[in-house]
């Protein structure tokens, strides 16, 4: 890069020396700097992440005549999109859903390739007690009337925040230690936030948007829909980024364990479990505003155990099971393949509290543990699967958690603020930094777009 010659101007050389804790940048300088080829725009464009979020400005950025290289820390792209097709057929050990398809451009994503989707209808259930026993669905529906009204009441009215489990305490004790109410508590609000119920922000738990729509899934597998995005994009995986140094107008240096690249803007879609750790040093740090935004969103947790059975031990076409377990978050919500794939394939989850511990845990422990409350509600003398998945999202590196939540302390403006870009150089995206749809892929889609469309006018 050449820096025409200004008042004060800074050359990259004096620029890396006399960055904080750059000396290892500036011995390898010399060694492993890399540079895009330039593009017909004149300009090049680093991504750190090849989640749905870093491909997809990948993409309306090369569309657009950039240069775009693409950085990922794992050995295959997708972020949090992952589909393990070990069993034989498509397990989603991350996003599963596109949650809301009416207008959703997800959605739009996989119609314009023709994928198969088909919609789960949060209708067909059956829940059990702890015992075993079947729930009536009149009862579930009538209290989910009554969990939909009191959380409403609960967001729309709040005037001083705290933990939601206190606000569910403090307006309605007698319900919220209900066994019906604790287990909706958990297998509809920490499911759908990835939170601890006693770390939800009462005030901002459930201010964000949705699409309409029942949720559907993508039957051949979500992965499918990165296909497009990547077409013709330089993606390098295992590259786990380490230091970023960026300059107004020296550029941007991205260093990986062993090389340095260079470009003239960055977009960084780490995780907020990553950024949450510091295991990407920013040269110089990021504001105040980022640094402090990052502390308080929470990063949260959802543990899947997919387990593929010889055998039909369950309703085949029943498409969730609820099981009141007495440990909130413990194993209390299933989802049955056979609706949609030829496969006796059940995924147990559990969420809150109960999966972060239960990550610390083996595979087999998770397994036997998930096992304990298949035989509740379907025998003690249902067989172990032939052959399982865990996942542990809260144990992965380069995830340190499943998808971002409004921690209590948190407000909307603490998501939003880290779309906001860094100088003229560095901005971030991912679902963590779009408040309206943190969460879900078409929040983490739509930040990349966003993310595009800052670098594009900055380097204009």
């Amino acid at each position: 890069m050449v820096i025409p010659p200004r008042k004060r101007s800074i050359s990259r050389r004096n620029f890396l020396k006399t960055s904080a804790s750059s000396i290892v940048v500036a011995s390898l300088f010399e060694l492993n700097l890399n540079k895009p080829n330039v593009s017909s725009s004149g300009k090049s464009v680093i991504i750190v992440g090849a989640g749905i979020a870093g491909l997809t400005a990948a993409r309306d950025l090369m569309d657009a005549g950039y240069t775009v290289l693409v950085l990922e820390a794992s050995n295959k792209i997708g972020g949090r999109i992952r589909t393990n097709r070990a069993l034989g057929v498509p397990i989603e050990e991350g996003a599963g859903w596109i949650h809301g398809p009416d207008d959703n451009p997800i959605m739009k994503l996989a119609d314009q390739m023709g994928q198969k989707t088909f919609v789960t209808k949060d209708s067909n259930f059956t829940v059990y007690d702890h015992h075993g026993q079947p729930v009536s669905n009149e009862m579930i529906t009538e209290m989910g009337e009554e969990h939909y009204q009191m959380l409403d009441l609960i967001s729309n009215g709040m005037t001083k925040d705290m933990p939601l489990s206190e606000a569910l305490e403090h307006i309605a004790p007698k319900m919220s230690r209900d066994p019906v109410f604790k287990w909706m508590t958990s297998a509809y609000t920490e499911f759908d936030t990835g939170s601890p119920v006693n770390e939800l922000s009462a005030m901002y738990f459930s201010q964000d948007d949705m699409f309409e729509g029942e949720d559907v899934v993508l039957v051949d597998g979500y992965d499918r829909l990165l296909e497009p995005l990547t077409h013709g994009i330089a993606v390098l995986t295992r590259k786990p980024v380490r230091r970023i140094a960026y300059h107004d107008r020296a550029g941007v240096f991205v260093q990986t364990d062993r090389e340095i690249f260079e470009s003239d803007f960055v977009i960084v879609t780490a995780p907020l479990g990553v950024l949450k750790s510091e295991d990407i040093e920013f040269i110089p740090p990021l504001p105040e505003t980022h640094r402090n935004a990052i502390e308080r969103v929470g990063m949260g947790d959802v543990t899947k155990v997919a387990m593929k059975f010889d055998d039909l031990h369950w309703p085949e076409n029943t498409q969730y099971f609820g099981l009141m377990t007495q440990t909130q978050g413990r194993w209390n919500y299933f989802l049955n393949h056979k609706p949609f794939i030829d496969a006796n394939v059940l995924t147990a989850l559990s969420f809150g509290n109960y999966s972060r511990m239960i990550e610390t845990m083996d595979h087999d422990y998770m397994l036997e543990d998930a096992m304990k409350a298949v035989r509740v509600m379907f025998g003690a003398d249902t067989p172990d699967p032939r052959h399982y998945i865990a996942t542990r999202w809260s144990q992965d590196p380069y995830t340190k958690g499943a998808f971002s939540y409004a921690k209590i302390g948190c407000n909307p403006y603490d998501f939003n603020v880290l779309s906001e870009p860094v100088g003229k150089c560095l901005t971030l995206a991912g679902e963590h930094t779009n408040f309206q749809y943190h969460g879900t892929v078409h929040g983490a889609h739509l930040s990349g777009k966003k993310a595009a469309k800052i670098a594009m006018k900055t380097m204009m």
